[in-house]
């Protein structure tokens, strides 16, 4: 009995072989699928040149999605925490740790404060969120350039009020 569907056009022609292509390289369905909606996503809300070309497109930008996601996931690795010995468990042996620790962020906390609104955001959205200078750019409508700098300066103030801190 031949299918009595109709034929899938546009973008959706091409989604179930990005999904695999996306299960292929990452080996994680939930993710490649997380990737593939990105890229859908940003499909759409392109112009009308871009979705002429709607494979390339939407296999570029998983691909990029799934690149940035490995890269967040190596700078903050995930260790389940059966994984961890005994001895590697965060614990607070002693009462101090606990006030040193509350310390510690209010240091934190008292430096972000001090740096101007859009240099503190862009430092967290960076630091704090794992968004890409890019992904910031776009939210904040500045130049990549202009986060970068944000960033690096927030970086250095904190950096310079965590010394003071760690010197008391």
């Amino acid at each position: 009995m031949p299918d009595s569907r109709p034929p899938k056009k546009g973008w959706l022609a091409y989604y179930g072989g990005l999904v695999e292509a996306c299960v292929r390289r990452i080996g994680n369905r939930a993710d490649a699928e997380d990737f593939a909606h990105d890229a859908v996503e940003r499909l759409l809300k392109a112009d009308a040149t871009v979705a002429l070309q709607a494979r390339q497109f939407l296999l570029q930008s998983a691909s990029h999605r799934a690149i940035d996601a490995w890269r967040r996931q190596q700078r903050h690795p995930h260790i389940e925490w059966d994984a961890l010995t005994e001895d590697e468990h965060p614990a607070v042996e002693e009462p101090a740790a606990s006030l040193s620790a509350a310390q510690l962020a209010d240091t934190l906390a008292r430096a972000l404060e001090e740096l101007p609104p859009k240099c503190r955001e862009a430092f967290l959205l960076n630091r704090i969120e794992g968004w890409t200078q890019k992904e910031i750019a776009g939210h904040m409508g500045l130049s990549v350039n202009m986060i970068e700098r944000h960033v690096m300066r927030a970086v250095r103030h904190v950096r310079l009020r965590l010394d003071d801190y760690d010197t008391r």
